[in-house]
């Protein structure tokens, strides 16, 4: 039963993470197919520095069905615009069903607040509750710009990061994907703060599907995203017409499927 416990736990804690920080090693994954149309871009966070005109970043919501063997849990996201002046907050909220739930009953929640800059999306504050008493996947992080550093508790631990412009926290940087395609760019590299460290994330373009899920049947652009070095990556299916939302997300281990996000309902105008 231990084992058990411990495999859903497991589970549970990556359907948090299925659309952000899943990272992996190039070598390890399929081969890239052609490359999208939309050409790759270092402005992966939105507008290049100086731009007075922004482009358009409305909220939207998505439901999906996160599945791992017999295991399943329910995961929604959305993203609220907050006022006029560009802030922003977006959430990620998970549970599990079915025979997971007697394991692990509680709703996992993560959160970031951000605002939309001349300079592309810039975190104001982190925050990642599993659902479980335990400390060992909790973060909070605070950014302070002004002087260039994240305040962090994580494992419990409070700590200090050195920021440099640029840096995203998970969630804000999957909006800075997102923003990027509705843009006319393209996502390609991002730099990421969990409250432990900044990691680089990559994104590489594996070209165009039509794929059908439950929500319905989207033109897609795919998207590798991976750390170089990890052995762990995500394959992002992008829905065109629907405001570039995940539409699909396999989360692969050494080059294999083990977990899949696939959308029961997505508003790419909802706020």
């Amino acid at each position: 039963m231990l084992k058990f416990s411990r495999l859903i736990a497991s589970f549970l804690s990556l359907c948090l993470y299925c659309g952000t920080a899943i990272a992996g090693a190039p070598g390890d994954t399929v081969a890239a197919g052609d490359a999208d149309s939309i050409q790759a871009s270092d402005a992966s966070a939105g507008p290049a520095p100086g731009d007075t005109q922004l482009p358009e970043l409305t909220g939207f919501k998505g439901e999906y069905e996160v599945r791992y063997l017999a295991f399943t849990a329910d995961l929604k996201l959305s993203l609220q615009q907050l006022n006029d002046g560009g802030e922003y907050r977006y959430e990620v909220v998970t549970k599990a069903r079915g025979v997971a739930k007697l394991v692990r009953s509680g709703t996992g929640i993560e959160r970031s607040f951000f605002s939309l800059t001349a300079d592309g999306l810039r975190p104001q504050s982190y925050h990642l509750d599993d659902g479980t008493e335990k400390l060992e996947n909790d973060a909070d992080i605070e950014f302070d710009w002004e002087n260039n550093v994240a305040h962090s508790v994580f494992v419990g631990e409070p700590m200090q990061i050195e920021l440099r412009p640029g840096v995203l926290d998970r969630l804000t940087g999957d909006v800075a994907a997102i923003y990027a395609l509705r843009s006319g760019t393209a996502p390609s590299r991002q730099e990421i703060t969990d409250g432990e460290s900044i990691d680089i994330i990559e994104f590489t373009p594996h070209g165009r599907e039509t794929i059908t899920v439950p929500a319905g049947k989207f033109e897609t652009v795919k998207y590798l995203r991976q750390r170089p070095g990890s052995s762990r990556a995500a394959m992002i299916w992008y829905a065109v017409d629907a405001g570039y939302l995940p539409a699909k997300i396999e989360h692969l281990k050494r080059g294999k499927t083990n977990i899949t996000m696939v959308a029961m309902q997505l508003q790419p105008g909802a706020d």
